[in-house]
C-alpha cells in the first residue's frame, strides 16, 4: 500500500507545490557569497533620473561599451534587445554596432516569446547591424514553474517549425562563460545555426504554427537574494566614477534592475517580495555553470521506485518497536529523509522530489497499527468466542454476556474480557481449593489407611491393600507437586548453592541405594555455583532423577554425579548404568504420566517425576535433556543459568535444607 501510494504520487506530480517548498528551503543552506569578478551595471532608478526617461540614445550605449573595453573587461553581456533601428538619431546603431565590434567581447540576448497559448512562438533579437557585431548570442528566456517562480534554465533552446527541427540557442551564460574561456567542458554548446533532430529526452510543447523545443533543463544555484552581486549604477560609469581598473579582467553585465522597466522574476531566494532583475538571474546562472553547481533532476522512473523504497522502510522498525518508540523512530526518519533531499540537492546537486515518499512515511504508522489493530480484534474475537464456548460448557450463564446491540463494538469487548477474566480467577481458585483438598482430604486418609493395614498383619490382602494406597498416594503426592512447579512465583526465587542441593539430594537417595549396592562416583568443584531459585523444587527435581537413576541400575552398578560451568551456565549430568532408553520413547519422556519400564525397577510409580523435572527446570530458566543408548546407559542433563551477583558469598550460606533469606536478598 505504501509503495503503491509513494510511486502513484511521485509519478502523478500532485504534490509538485511541496516539492518546490522543500527545493526552496534548501536553497537557503546554498547562499554563498558572490564572486568578485561578477559586476552588473545597473540601469536603475539613480541613472534614470540623471540621463533621463528609457529608452537611452544608443550613442550612451556605445560611449559606456567603449568605456567597458578600454577598462579591459574579461567579457561584456549586454542584456538588452535593439529590436527596431533608432529612428530619432542618424548613425547611433552604426556607433553602437562600431562599438560593438571594437570591443570584441559583447555577446547579445536572443528572446523566444510566445505571446499566448495556442500562439506561434518566435525569437526576438537585436537588428542585424548590432547582432552582426556581437562576439555572441545567447537565449536569455526564463522559464516560471506552475507556481511563477522561476527555479530552471535551459541549456538549448530553439523553435521549430514543423515539430522535428529547430534552431540550436545556447543559453546565454553559456555564451558569456564561452567568450571569457570561461566554460567547463561538460557544458556542450551547440552551435547557433544547427539544425538537430527532437530527441525523446526534448520537452516539447506546442505553439500554433511553431513549437517550443527546449532541451538540458537545469535548476539554478542561488548565491543569494536579490542585490547579492556587485551592483554599480549606469550614470556612474558613464561619469567615470568609478576606480581604476574596476571592471579589468572582470564579467560585467549590462541590464535594467529599475522597478518597471525589464523584466524581474520571483526566485526561491526572493524576500519580502522583492523580484530578481532578469540580469541578476543570469549573474547567478553564469557562477553556478562555472563552478559546476547546476543541479540535475533525476529521472522520474528513478524518483518513483526511489520514493516506494522511502516509503516502505519504516515496516522494518513499527513491527519490532512499542507504539511511543515507533513513532518517535518515525518521525526522526521523517525529518532525515527531509535531510537527504537538501543533501543531495546542496552538496550533489541532484534534486530528487520526495514529497511523495514523505506522505507515505506520515501514513505508514497510522496505516500500520490500523492493521495490527484490526488483527488484534479479529484474533481477539476468536479468542473471546471460543473461551465463551469453553466456559459455557463449565456452566457459564449466557445471560452474563454484555448485550451487543447497545453497546458501543470496543466497549463490548472489553466487558468480554471483563466477564472473561472473572471466570478464569474463579477457576484458577477453584484449582487451589483442589490441590488442597488433594494434599490434605485425599493424603491424609490414604495415609491413615495405609498404617491401619500395618497393624493387622493377618489378613491375606493386607500387602495388596498396601501397595494399591501407595500407588495413589504416590499418584497424589506427584499431581500436587507438579501442580505446584507449574504455580510457582518466579519472582520470590532466592539465591541457593547448587552444589549444596546436588549434595543434599544424592544424602536422600543414599540409604535407597545401599538396598541395592549402588555406588555415587561425585565430581564436584571446590568453590560454590549460585543460581537463582527455589531450594524445594531443585531438590526435589535432582532426587527424582538420582531415584531413577537407582530404580533403572542393576545391583552393584555406580551413579555418576557431576556438576562443571562455564561462567554462564552450570551443568549437572546424572550417568547411570541402566538398560538405556529407546529412541522412540525418548521424546515422550517428560510428557505427564509416562513411563518407561525396565527390568531393574519396580512397579511403583505414577509417570510425574520427570514431568515435574522438566516444568521446574523450565521455571528455573534452564533445560533439561537425556542422552541414552540401549545397553549403555542413560545420562540427564541439566542446564541452569548462573547467578552472576553471587560469585563473592560464602559458601557456608546456603548449605542447609531449608534456604534462609541472604544480604542480597535483604537489599
Amino acid at each position: 500500500m505504501l509503495a503503491v501510494l509513494a510511486g502513484m504520487l511521485a509519478l502523478s506530480g500532485a504534490l509538485i507545490r511541496f516539492d518546490h517548498l522543500f527545493h526552496d528551503w534548501g536553497r537557503y543552506f546554498s547562499v554563498k557569497p558572490a564572486p568578485n569578478d561578477v559586476v552588473i551595471v545597473a540601469i536603475d532608478e539613480a541613472s534614470l533620473d540623471k540621463v533621463g526617461h528609457w529608452p537611452w540614445p544608443r550613442s550612451l550605449h556605445a560611449e559606456l561599451l567603449n568605456k567597458l573595453a578600454a577598462e579591459q573587461a574579461r567579457v561584456i553581456g549586454l542584456d538588452i534587445v535593439f529590436s527596431e533601428p533608432e529612428r530619432s538619431s542618424k548613425g547611433a546603431d552604426q556607433a553602437l554596432a562600431e562599438a560593438i565590434g571594437q570591443a570584441r567581447n559583447v555577446v547579445m540576448p536572443i528572446l523566444l516569446e510566445v505571446p499566448h497559448m495556442g500562439a506561434s512562438g518566435k525569437q526576438v533579437m537585436s537588428i542585424p547591424e548590432i547582432a552582426s557585431q556581437a562576439a555572441g548570442l545567447g537565449n536569455v528566456r526564463v522559464p516560471l514553474d506552475y507556481d511563477g517562480v522561476a527555479r530552471n534554465i535551459y541549456l538549448w533552446e530553439g523553435i521549430s517549425s514543423d515539430g522535428l527541427n529547430a534552431t540550436g540557442l545556447p543559453q546565454f551564460a553559456q555564451s558569456v562563460l564561452q567568450v571569457a574561456n570561461q566554460l567547463p567542458a561538460s557544458f556542450y554548446v551547440m552551435h547557433p545555426n544547427l539544425k538537430v533532430p527532437r530527441t525523446p529526452t526534448a520537452k516539447v510543447g506546442g505553439y500554433g504554427g511553431g513549437q517550443l523545443v527546449s532541451y538540458g533543463q537545469r535548476k539554478v544555484s542561488f548565491l543569494g537574494p536579490p542585490g547579492h552581486f556587485q551592483h554599480i549604477s549606469y550614470a556612474r560609469v558613464l561619469a567615470g566614477d568609478y576606480p581604476d581598473h574596476y571592471f579589468k579582467d572582470k564579467i560585467v553585465l549590462i541590464g535594467i534592475t529599475a522597478a518597471g522597466l525589464g523584466n524581474a522574476f520571483s526566485t526561491p531566494l526572493s524576500t519580502a517580495s522583492q523580484p530578481m532583475p532578469g540580469v541578476e538571474f543570469h549573474a547567478n546562472v553564469i557562477s553556478a555553470m562555472r563552478d559546476q553547481q547546476l543541479v540535475s533532476e533525476s529521472p522520474l522512473w528513478f524518483t518513483c521506485l526511489f520514493c516506494a523504497f522511502l516509503a516502505v522502510m519504516p515496516l522494518f522498525w513499527l513491527h519490532k518497536l512499542p507504539p511511543r518508540k515507533s513513532m518517535l523512530a518515525s518521525t526522526g526518519y521523517f525529518f532525515l529523509v527531509i535531510s537527504l533531499m537538501l543533501f543531495l540537492l546542496n552538496v550533489f546537486h541532484l534534486w530528487v522530489p520526495l514529497s511523495a515518499a514523505l506522505v507515505a512515511i506520515l501514513l505508514a504508522y497510522p496505516i500500520w497499527h490500523w492493521r495490527r489493530l484490526d488483527s488484534a480484534q479479529i484474533f481477539l474475537d476468536k479468542e473471546l468466542q471460543h473461551l465463551r464456548d469453553e466456559l459455557a460448557a463449565l456452566g457459564m450463564e449466557q445471560e452474563d454476556m454484555p448485550d451487543e446491540l447497545n453497546v458501543d463494538p470496543m466497549q463490548s469487548r472489553i466487558l468480554k474480557v471483563k466477564l472473561t477474566a472473572k471466570h478464569l480467577r474463579d477457576l484458577h481458585r477453584g484449582r487451589s481449593d483442589t490441590l488442597a483438598f488433594i494434599s490434605h482430604d485425599i493424603r491424609a486418609p490414604l495415609g491413615a489407611a495405609m498404617m491401619l493395614l500395618s497393624e493387622f498383619e493377618d489378613n491375606k490382602h493386607a500387602d495388596r491393600m498396601k501397595r494399591m494406597l501407595g500407588r495413589a498416594y504416590s499418584m497424589a503426592e506427584g499431581f500436587l507437586q507438579a501442580s505446584k512447579a507449574e504455580m510457582v512465583n518466579v519472582n520470590k526465587f532466592h539465591a541457593l548453592d547448587m552444589v549444596s542441593i546436588a549434595q543434599q539430594a544424592v544424602d536422600d537417595v543414599y540409604e535407597l541405594a545401599i538396598v541395592k549396592q549402588i555406588k555415587f562416583v561425585k565430581v564436584f568443584p571446590e568453590d560454590s555455583l549460585w543460581i537463582r531459585g527455589d531450594f524445594g523444587l531443585l531438590l526435589r527435581a535432582v532426587t527424582n532423577i538420582l531415584i531413577n537413576a537407582v530404580n533403572y541400575s542393576p545391583e552393584g552398578a555406580s551413579i555418576k554425579v557431576e556438576l562443571k560451568n562455564d561462567h554462564q551456565l552450570l551443568t549437572l549430568e546424572i550417568t547411570d548404568q541402566g538398560p538405556g532408553i529407546p529412541a522412540a520413547k525418548v521424546s515422550k519422556l517428560f510428557r505427564r504420566f509416562s513411563r518407561v519400564d525396565a527390568e531393574h525397577q519396580s512397579r511403583e510409580g505414577s509417570g510425574l517425576g520427570l514431568y515435574f523435572v522438566d516444568v521446574t527446570i523450565k521455571k528455573h530458566h534452564g533445560v533439561v535433556s537425556v542422552k541414552s543408548q540401549l545397553g549403555a546407559g542413560s545420562t540427564f542433563v541439566i542446564s541452569l543459568p548462573l547467578e552472576r551477583r553471587r560469585d563473592n558469598v560464602p559458601v557456608e550460606h546456603e548449605r542447609r535444607a531449608a534456604p534462609k533469606p541472604s544480604f542480597w536478598d535483604t537489599i
